[in-house]
């Protein structure tokens, strides 16, 4: 598991030597035990008989704890002594050192007042701008990043200590098992880092990431094939913490994409398109116990595998993967994959050629709360060609009991039905000389069943054709297994990384040594190098640079203030540690740079320097606030030049929260650390609204403004809570009653159903009984078929209006409201007329045997709310040969035929042929909406009737007529494919 602590600006200070003969400096080698011991430079030189160190330990009270004189021990460099102190220290504590002789003269002292690492002695309060990067790489592809840059926030009073860190980020994993590879790409929006501590022991810590991205799973096989998940990301959110020491962990990843897979190789190929509609995945652990796994996947898809001249295809309607696990415990579980397919393949050989066409008519897997409830597979074929016949498959639970196995041992049983068969009911040419007979299998098998156990089938019971029955019963059968708990495996890591922490002296001197090694996994070794200066708040401060090494790999160096009360305060630093995994071959490394931004207390302004801060505005951040429980973040923008705001206060008992404090920290909704923006989340429940009067107050601890300004509150407008509609599904000029509830606390004068915008009109609702309001109304051609929503107009007493089709619930959310289901009919046709040259007739013209082939318009009127896709027009005899079946569309664009473009009469020139047969005769017309709804088809037929000018050549026409379709036939003949051998390829009807 992976935790995050991030170093914190921290307090340390300028050490004045007032002596010159030696120096004093710390080497405080073992902050775990508290260890203290110091080194005297140039001890060689001042070191005689009468030469004394003494030393002097006080609390933060002036108590003494210990004092006393010590004897040198070590020599270092010829001429350094080092000793230890037996004291142990604590935070405020003043360590006291002379090196004196005979008591008189002092050759060099030392005070040094014990503070934490990072941290002054004194309470403060300061900001920081950080930006840090975790980064692993594992030999195995796997890859994890994650970026942050954003402002920090510190706060000491006493002992405790306060922080946070917000901003924006970036997640970025890749890992991959051999199988499968996940690429996870998160932009987070929000990262919040929240820590308290009492002295140097950490409280607890909380670590949140919100964000939006995407995951995409790649699943390989065997033979080069990617199938890919692509999950859009749109509501995510992780979440780690530590309080009393135990860790606990929440992620939540929901969003929806597409299912692709596109793969080939000489001998096949597959395609699958599918849309994965839901795809939710929680996981909350406690201490590395699982107490929540929650996954769920819902998709449909088709599946196209083409072998050569094999094709199969399978729809996938339903597809869902589901999956609860609550303390340890499975409680729910659905695996459902269920729809239709079809197959075809055809094989040729020698001159025989074999076509097996089917469907599969039903796919359906399931299992519930890991236990198999469906098992049925259905396949239907025909063989054509040179063998003609039909292939079956049907795979269905047909009963369930009790059975034994090999042992004698009873299980729970499905038991499965399984039966193929082929049925020869011709074969011809080449194919007639083979010996291929029918073949029927029938086979049970007695399976048990959880998903989860091996060797699941424990009896096997052949069924012969003549009624004989074989059984076998597998040994080792089943398997019995518990179940696969999931995994505790954290999205952000499997190591712990918490900050260095440690004593260290509040002022520093060049060649002081500290050791920081009090935290759980990082020890920091620190050397002050050297002086300098920065500048912060437009004051000059003098700081102490240091570098450090990291016991496991890795370097920090920054610069520590190191004078006045803000000694020991980090003012820039940059580190880069390396840790090695213990669960796996990488290695991780964590880059950080972080820069003191703000001083807000103790201030180094002086009051004569400084400039009051000013009131800029107050605004909504959501753009208003309404009445009735509305809620909204306020925001108060101020100008503080000298960057020491300590508070805004906000008098809102207009709204019945009095003096509201807000926060510019990160927390109670503020979105950025000291950006001058100080927010809080307010509630107004009253019925108040307009321009209202409110005081401002803003200090920066030297001086205190107060401003009076206006703040909008909007009336919230009426709220519809049911809607009622009777009847449910209609057809356009229908009438429908309406009953609505609404509410407003300032009363509802007015309900209207506005169709307007339809074509329609506004229909008021009359008020009955409370927030009861009903009438009815008629529904307009201008609405569209499927499920629609009715748009409701409501108005207050007040003046305040909504416009929706939303219902309101009580917790404040949304959803949609009862729908209307306009039915859709399909185009009406009227008005069949026929015309020729010109001229309106009632019957077509059938020229005499040796005339020339007569032009006649055919035009019908189609007529569709919904517009009109197309006309199209079926001839039967009427048409040219071959194309008596075939639809033909007729058009409206005032061409071959047409009198007037776009006005609903639609059109289409037929020629009559001499050897049409005379009589009435049928043709269909057919119009098509933009909804694809066709004309029904009792409403298709048309009669005509062909003519001709006089009796003779009746019989003859017939004669041609006949001659023409044998010599089709006869072409059609000639060019079959006679003879042929069976080949059914990747058919088995052996019994198994």
């Amino acid at each position: 598991m992976l935790l995050f602590v991030i170093p914190y600006s921290t307090i340390s200070g300028e050490t004045s030597q007032e002596e010159a003969q030696c120096g004093i400096v710390t080497d405080w080698s073992n902050g775990t035990s508290s260890e203290h011991a110091y080194v005297i430079s140039d001890w060689s030189l001042v070191n005689g008989t009468e030469t004394l160190v003494n030393w002097l330990h006080v609390n933060e009270t002036g108590t003494v704890i210990d004092n006393g004189t010590v004897s040198p021990i070590e020599i270092q460099n010829d001429s350094d002594a080092r000793f230890s102190l037996p004291t142990a220290m604590n935070l405020g504590d003043t360590i006291s050192i002379q090196v004196v002789e005979s008591e008189t003269d002092v050759f060099c002292s030392r005070n040094i007042d014990v503070t934490y690492w990072n941290q002054p002695i004194n309470d403060h309060e300061i900001t920081r701008t950080t930006t840090w990067m975790l980064e692993q790489n594992g030999d195995n592809g796997d890859q994890y990043q994650l970026e942050f840059t954003g402002r920090g926030w510190q706060l000491r009073e006493g002992i405790n200590l306060e922080s946070n860190e917000l901003g924006a980020g970036n997640l970025s994993i890749i890992t991959d098992d051999g199988e499968t590879q996940i690429h996870t790409d998160i932009e987070l929006d929000r990262v919040w880092l929240n820590e308290s501590m009492t002295g140097i022991e950490l409280d607890q810590q909380q670590f949140e990431m919100f964000g939006n991205g995407s995951v995409m799973f790649i699943v390989s096989d065997e033979v080069g094939t990617d199938t890919i998940a692509q999950i859009n990301i749109s509501n995510s959110y992780i979440t780690r913490s530590i309080i009393g020491g135990i860790p606990s962990e929440q992620i939540r990843l929901e969003g929806s994409g597409s299912l692709t897979s596109n793969g080939s190789n000489d001998e096949e190929s597959i395609e699958l398109d599918g849309e994965v509609s839901v795809f939710l995945y929680q996981l909350h652990t406690e201490n590395g116990e699982v107490l929540l796994s929650n996954y769920h996947l819902e998709a449909f898809a088709e599946m196209v595998l083409i072998d050569g001249n094999d094709r199969f295809t399978l729809d996938l309607d339903e597809f869902i993967i589901s999956e609860l696990w609550e303390n340890g415990m499975q409680t729910s579980q659905l695996n459902r994959i269920k729809g239709d397919g079809s197959f075809d393949f055809a094989e040729s050989e020698d001159g025989a050629t074999i076509v097996v066409n089917g469907t599969v008519p039903v796919f359906w897997l399931e299992s519930q709360d890991g236990m198999t409830v469906v098992n049925t597979i259905r396949m239907d074929g025909d063989i054509s060609g040179d063998v003609t016949g039909e292939i079956g498959l049907v795979i269905e639970i047909v009963d369930t009991g009790q059975q034994q196995n090999s042992t004698g041992q009873v299980f729970d049983v499905n038991v499965i039905s399984n039966e193929n068969w082929l049925n020869i009911s011709q074969i011809s040419g080449l194919g007639s000389n083979l010996d291929l007979e029918a073949e029927h299998n029938l086979t049970f098998e007695y399976q048990v069943p959880e998903e989860h156990w091996k060797n699941r089938t424990i009896r096997y019971k052949y069924v012969e054709d003549d009624g004989q029955i074989n059984d076998e019963y597998p040994e080792r059968s089943p398997i019995v297994q518990d179940l696969l708990e999931p995994s505790n495996e954290s999205l952000l890591g499997s190591v712990n990384i918490s900050r260095e922490l440690g004593f260290a002296p509040a002022s520093m001197a060049i060649g002081d040594r500290v050791m920081l090694d009090h935290g759980d996994s990082l020890t920091l070794e620190v050397v002050a190098t050297d002086v300098g200066s920065i500048t912060r708040d437009g004051h000059e401060m003098s700081v102490i640079h240091w570098n450090g090494t990291y016991r496991n790999g890795g370097e920090a160096n920054g610069k520590v203030i190191n004078e006045g009360i803000l000694a020991g305060l980090i003012a820039e630093v940059f580190r880069t540690v390396e840790l090695d995994l213990d669960d796996q071959e990488s290695v991780l490394e964590f880059i950080e740079i972080q820069s003191l931004e703000r001083v807000i207390s103790p201030s180094i302004v002086t009051e004569a320097e400084n400039t009051p801060p000013t009131f800029v505005e107050l605004r909504i951040r959501e753009g208003a606030l309404t009445t009735e429980g509305g809620e909204a973040h306020l925001e108060v923008v101020v100008n503080d030049p000298d960057w020491n705001m300590q508070s805004v206060d906000v008098d809102l008992s207009i709204i019945g929260m009095g003096i509201v404090s807000f926060s510019d920290v990160g927390v109670n909704g503020d979105e950025t650390v000291h950006d001058d923006i100080w927010t809080a989340k307010v509630t107004h429940p009253g019925t108040n609204h307009g321009i209202q009067n409110v005081n401002v107050s803003i200090s920066d601890g030297w001086s205190n403004t107060e401003v009076s300004t206006e703040l909008i509150i909007t009336n919230l407008a009426p709220r519809m809570t049911a809607l009622e509609l009777n009847p449910t599904t209609v057809s356009r000029g229908d009438t429908v009653d309406v009953s609505a509830t609404v509410y407003d606390a300032h009363g509802v004068s007015t309900v209207v159903v506005d169709l307007t915008g339809l074509g329609g009109e506004r229909y008021p609702l009359t008020q009955g009984n409370g927030e009861n309001w009903a009438g009815s109304i008629i529904v307009p051609d201008g609405f569209s078929p499927g499920p629609q929503l009715l748009t409701v107009e409501m108005t207050d007493n007040d003046g305040s209006m909504r416009l929706t089709s939303l219902i309101w619930r009580t917790d404040g959310t949304t959803i949609e409201s009862n729908r209307l289901t306009i039915l859709n009919d399909g185009p009406v046709l009227s008005n069949l007329s026929l015309s020729r040259d010109g001229s309106t007739v009632s019957k077509l013209l059938v020229p005499e045997l040796g005339q020339n082939e007569i032009a006649h318009v055919i035009t019908i009127n189609a007529n569709d709310p919904d517009g009109i896709s197309v006309v199209q027009i079926k001839l039967g005899i009427i048409a040219p040969i071959g194309q008596a079946d075939d639809w033909v569309p007729m058009v409206d664009d005032g061409t071959a035929g047409d009198e007037i473009a776009g006005d609903g009469v639609y059109s289409l020139t037929v020629m009559t042929r001499p050897t049409m047969p005379t009589g009435s005769t049928e043709i269909e017309i057919r119009g098509i909406d933009n909804y694809l709804e066709s004309t029904p088809s009792t409403d298709r037929s048309f009669s005509v009737t062909l003519t001709d000018e006089t009796t003779e050549g009746i019989e003859g026409g017939i004669g041609d007529s006949t001659t023409l379709i044998l010599v089709a036939v006869g072409i059609f003949l000639s060019l079959a494919i006679i003879g042929g051998i069976l080949v059914l390829r990747n058919a088995n009807f052996e019994q198994e």
